[in-house]
């Protein structure tokens, strides 16, 4: 007879919960008490609302405080295992607010970055979500089977509180104390400074990155949202389908060769339209910026114009171009044009004068003032008009597909899943596709704009 080694699966998953929940609570608890109490050798309640108070929470004593609290308890909670929906949602808050902090200095651990609280904030989502295990209070309380759908309640709750207490620390705070700062400990005051060969290049990388990171905690503080309403039962899942259904059908969208043949579609839509309006509001702005009388006589047309919504000249589009890729061009021409004409507008106006005057002082002709100073000063608020413009584009493209029931686009795809049986998956997965094109074009914009653009300091609104 052969020897059995089968594990027993149930035993095993209860002893590595535990020992999950024991290696987080052990940490959390332990810096918990160093903000409290002072223990093991830090500078307790004193030393840490100083540090709060440099990174910018406000009240810095009573959020030390609070913090301090909070990671004992929540510790002490989670090591005995009672109560663990409350207890992983406090520490989930701790954890994405930490990492918030740290955000900015990139990934790596070397460089004070957010891998430590990461790993840990992942840790507090498995114990949430799969629940204590056999070995806690809860399974002696007999509540731990009641629990269901409240782990997803637990990430969502603790997510959203901290990026609420994060998004009230006063910016100007921070600095390299934030990076000094572990998770749940004091900063210890600045160090010598040092020089770093890249330290410049790396800070301006993390400054860049850090905007993508809180959009990323974002998205996943939205999808834990919806997988939370559907799990509760708060919302109709045909209706409302759960982050666990629509992201794979998202997935499923984005290797399949028929979804993406649509969306190519209405991605040549957007880019002809838009590139139509460029070649049409661009030079038409550099005029109207240019000329104030023009500006005077033609304003009552051009804001006639821009008040007429796009959708309301669908129907004579429709019977002029009929319903394919014309139409869909020309409805995002019209629509892109007045953002681009009245940001190359104003952005002639607000060119440098002394700039323009000096040339004209050194006799340079006017076509070459355009080129040389007028266009330059103008080039940000028109690449800022561009990325309005872009996404602009894209909704109106998807809504005339919608609208005008077209044969092809991502419009045609979310009507016939909504037509058919209402397919909310596949509805939801390919608004997902859109806003990630959206995305991607505002990105790779802002690219381009910072580019061509590196010299210009301001902020474009």
């Amino acid at each position: 007879m052969e020897a059995s080694y089968a594990i027993d699966v149930p035993a095993a998953v209860d002893a590595g919960l535990c020992a999950l929940r024991l290696a987080v609570a052990v940490i959390i608890t332990y810096h918990g008490t160093e903000k409290l109490f002072g223990w093991w050798g830090a500078e307790g309640l004193d030393g840490t609302a100083a540090f709060f108070a440099r990174v910018g929470y406000r009240p810095p004593r009573v959020m030390a405080a609070v913090a301090g609290l909070t990671e004992t308890a929540g510790g002490v909670l989670l090591a005995l295992g009672a109560l663990t929906p409350l207890a992983t949602a406090a520490l989930i808050g701790t954890f994405v607010n930490i990492l918030l902090l740290h955000v900015r200095n990139g990934l790596s651990r070397k460089r004070n970055g957010f891998e430590y609280e990461l790993v840990l904030l992942a840790c507090a989502c498995c114990v949430a979500l799969a629940g204590p295990g056999t070995w806690s209070l809860d399974e002696l309380a007999g509540v731990r089977d009641d629990f269901g759908p409240w782990g997803w309640v637990s990430v969502a709750a603790g997510a959203l509180a901290g990026a609420a207490v994060s998004a009230s620390r006063a910016r100007g705070g921070g600095g390299d104390d934030a990076g000094r700062a572990s998770a749940g400990t004091p900063a210890q005051g600045p160090g010598p400074a040092t020089a770093h060969p890249a330290a410049g290049r790396g800070k301006a990388v993390r400054r860049r990155l850090a905007p993508l990171g809180r959009g990323l905690v974002g998205a996943a503080v939205l999808a834990l949202a919806f997988e939370g309403f559907a799990r509760l039962g708060l919302v109709d899942r045909q209706l409302l389908p759960p982050s666990s259904v629509i992201l794979p059908e998202t997935a499923r969208l984005l290797v399949d060769p028929e979804f993406l043949g649509e969306a190519g579609h209405t991605l040549r839509a957007v880019v002809t339209g838009t590139g139509l309006a460029c070649a049409v509001a661009v030079p038409a702005g550099l005029l109207l910026g240019s000329y104030a009388p023009l500006t005077k006589a033609l304003t009552p047309i051009v804001e006639s114009l821009r008040s007429v919504p796009g959708i309301a000249i669908i129907p004579l589009l429709v019977l002029v171009l009929g319903q394919g890729l014309r139409m869909e061009v020309t409805l995002v021409a019209f629509v892109t044009t007045w953002p681009l004409l009245f940001n190359t507008m104003y952005g002639v106006r607000g060119a440098d004068r002394v700039a323009v005057e000096t040339a004209r002082s050194f006799r340079v002709g006017t076509l070459a003032t355009w080129w040389r100073v007028v266009l330059p000063g103008a080039l940000p608020l028109i690449l800022t008009g561009l990325r309005v413009a872009l996404s602009t584009a894209l909704t109106v493209a998807v809504a005339a597909e919608i609208a005008v029931g077209t044969q092809q686009g991502i419009g045609h795809v979310i009507l016939a899943a909504s037509y058919a049986g209402f397919h909310a998956d596949e509805v939801f997965a390919a608004v997902t596709v859109a806003g990630l094109i959206g995305f991607l074009l505002n990105f790779l914009t802002s690219v381009v704009a910072r580019r061509v653009t590196r010299w210009d300091t301001r902020e474009a609104s």
